[in-house]
């Protein structure tokens, strides 16, 4: 997977979550604890892939950082 095209991809995934009714939701979208966000993690369909896209980025960011000589 691109680069360009995974950042595409969170951002049509991230569009979806911004319309999620659980977000809107005082009780779970409260900033003290990640409820919400745990929530998203394992129960959504989005989340699962927001998290797999987010793997593959990371994986290739780490890639590149040890092709150049630099610490990941």
């Amino acid at each position: 997977m691109e680069r360009k095209e995974s950042i595409k991809q969170m951002d049509e995934l991230l569009a979806v979550c911004k319309v999620c009714p659980k977000r809107t939701d005082k009780k779970w979208a409260q900033p003290s604890y990640n409820r919400l966000q745990r929530h998203c993690n394992t129960k959504r369909k989005t989340g699962k892939q927001l998290l797999g896209i987010a793997v593959v980025l990371d994986k290739e960011v780490r890639a590149r950082r040890k092709q150049k000589g630099a610490s990941a």
